[in-house]
């Protein structure tokens, strides 16, 4: 079961498997209100990847409930503040200078592998990107991006997500062959509505990107 939360920096979603319940992300900072009024407990938080506007939030919602935080260990450096990503382009340094308020004292990161979750490795966008596949759902964290063909009009269009953002180009566009691979109908994305979707409009996207 799948369910879509109301927080700020992104979209963030409660997921109940096997008799667990685990927030997914939990954006910017700030946060914490908005996940009490709307969690009454959580067996754990799943990161699925370390930006500023997905795990900002992360350390005190975690405090509250008293549970554990999930992510890929190829991520973690970049949680607990020990590595720093690397941006290009204006909008990047903009981004860079975001992720310096994010609060990492205190951020310790589990593994996520240790869960009893179907979780998919997805480098490209960040080392430790995943995404979580429920039945033939998946929540895709920033692999995919929806939005409109045009700001605020035209129709809904799935996006991939902007070099600038992505830590290693070829990587994410290997991760995105790998996602073409899966038995996947919606996504539950990061960023933008959840949609339905087919392995020939992502085999169109990874064609884009190889020009």
């Amino acid at each position: 079961m799948i369910s879509r939360l109301s927080f700020r920096g992104c979209n963030c979603y409660l997921i109940e498997s096997e008799g667990k319940r685990y927030l997914v992300d939990t954006g910017t900072p700030g946060n914490l209100k908005r996940a009490r009024e709307q969690i009454d407990s959580i067996d754990g938080i799943i990161i699925t990847h370390g930006h500023y506007d997905h795990c900002g939030s992360a350390v005190e919602i975690a405090d509250h409930f008293s549970c554990k935080i999930y992510a890929h260990r190829d991520e973690h450096p970049y949680l607990e503040g020990k590595a720093d990503f690397k941006f290009e382009g204006f909008v990047g340094n903009f981004i860079k200078r975001l992720e310096r308020l994010r609060p990492m004292e205190h951020f310790r990161a589990h593994d996520v592998e240790s869960l009893n979750l179907n979780i998919v490795h997805l480098p490209g966008h960040t080392p430790g990107s995943i995404g979580i596949v429920v039945g033939k759902e998946m929540l895709c964290g920033d692999l995919l991006r929806v939005g409109r063909k045009y700001i605020m009009a035209g129709e809904t269009v799935v996006k991939p997500s902007s070099r600038n953002f992505n830590w290693n180009q070829e990587k994410y566009i290997e991760s995105l062959k790998r996602f073409a691979q899966l038995d996947v109908e919606v996504i539950h994305p990061g960023h933008g509505e959840s949609v339905r979707i087919d392995r020939s409009l992502i085999n169109e996207i990874i064609k884009r990107l190889e020009r």
